[in-house]
C-alpha cells in the first residue's frame, strides 16, 4: 500500500513524542503528528476535511486537545473520503497504519468509524470489554465519513444506521455495500436530508443531541489554530456543537475528565499485539546509526 518515495515525513514532521512532559502529552504529540501528515496529504490532493465531535469541541475551547484527550476526530464527506483512500492513503508513511475491515481482518465491519489512522509504535490499554479483541490498537486518528442520507433527527438516524448494519454489518464488503446504499438514498430521497455518520448506533446516543450537519453548515470550511498548527472546521460549527452537546463550553465533572478509549493513559512507546507494528527502540537505534 505504501508507495511514497519522495516525501520525507521525518524531516517535514519530526516525531517528538519523547519531548512530552507527561505521558498524555506524549500521546498528544503522536496524534498531532499523524494529524499534520493527514492535513498535508489532504492539501496536496485537494481533499476537504474538518474537525468534528470531541476534537471540534476541544478546538473551540482549547485551540487544541482537551488535557485528557486520547484520540482525534476528523470528518469528511463520502466523495472526499474516496479521494483520500485513492490518493492519500498510498502516500502515508510506513509508521502509520490505515485501518479498515479491508486492511485489518479483525476490525469490525460497519464500525462506528469508517477508518482510522493508527500509530504503529503505540497502544491503548485494553478495557475489560476489549481484552479479547485482536484488531490494531495503536494511538489513533478517527476518520468519520458523513453521508447526506439521513433525516435530521437522532431517532431516525439511529434507526437507519441500525437497519444498514443489519443488512451489511456481517459481510466483508459491508462498508462498500453500505456506501452504495447511502449514495442511492442521497440521490433519490424525496425528503430534505442532512450529513451524518454511524456514530449513533446505540439507544443511549439518541438522547445526546443531534449528531449531524446541514448542507449549509458543512458547505464551507474555515481555518483555525490547533495546538501549534492549523486545522479546518465547518463554518456551521456552533450549531452542530450546540445540537450535539448543548453548552459545549462547559467542563464535564472531574470524574469524566479522562480519555474513553483506554483503561489508562495510552502507551506511546509500546506497540499493540498485531502484525502491523514497529518498535520505538529500533527507530531510535536507526536514527543514531545515521
Amino acid at each position: 500500500m505504501h508507495n511514497n518515495k519522495t516525501i520525507d515525513f521525518d524531516k517535514l514532521f519530526p516525531d517528538q513524542r519523547e519531548k512530552g512532559e507527561t505521558q498524555i502529552k506524549q500521546c498528544h504529540k503522536v496524534m498531532l503528528r499523524m494529524f499534520e501528515i493527514f492535513h498535508f496529504l489532504c492539501a496536496k490532493h485537494n481533499i476537504k476535511y474538518f474537525l468534528c465531535s470531541g476534537t471540534l469541541k476541544a478546538a473551540i475551547r482549547y485551540n487544541g486537545f482537551k488535557p485528557w484527550d486520547d484520540d482525534l476526530d476528523v470528518g469528511m464527506t463520502r466523495e472526499n473520503y474516496e479521494r483520500f483512500v485513492k490518493y492519500a492513503v498510498p502516500e502515508l508513511p510506513h509508521e502509520i497504519f490505515f485501518q479498515t475491515p479491508e486492511t485489518d481482518k479483525y476490525f469490525p465491519v460497519c464500525h462506528r468509524v469508517e477508518a482510522k489512522l493508527r500509530d504503529k509504535y503505540s497502544s491503548y490499554i485494553p478495557k475489560s470489554d476489549q481484552k479479547d479483541e485482536k484488531y490494531h490498537m495503536g494511538i489513533m486518528l478517527d476518520v468519520l465519513v458523513f453521508d447526506r442520507a439521513f433525516l435530521p433527527n437522532n431517532f431516525f438516524i439511529f434507526l437507519e444506521n441500525r437497519a444498514l448494519k443489519f443488512f451489511f454489518g456481517h459481510k466483508r464488503n459491508g462498508n462498500s455495500a453500505r456506501a452504495k446504499m447511502l449514495k442511492f438514498i442521497a440521490k433519490y430521497s424525496l425528503f430534505p436530508l442532512v450529513y451524518s455518520n454511524s456514530y449513533i448506533d446505540s439507544r443511549d446516543m439518541i438522547k445526546k443531541g443531534a449528531n449531524y450537519f446541514t448542507e449549509k453548515e458543512i458547505s464551507s470550511l474555515i481555518k483555525i489554530k490547533f495546538e501549534d498548527t492549523e486545522a479546518y472546521i465547518p463554518k456551521g460549527w456552533h450549531n452542530y456543537l450546540t445540537r450535539k452537546y448543548g453548552n459545549y463550553r462547559a467542563l464535564p465533572p472531574m470524574e469524566k475528565q479522562k480519555g474513553h478509549h483506554s483503561e489508562d493513559v495510552p502507551n506511546p512507546f509500546m506497540p499493540c499485539d498485531h502484525t502491523e507494528i514497529l518498535y520505538w527502540n529500533n527507530k531510535q537505534e536507526e536514527s543514531f546509526a545515521m
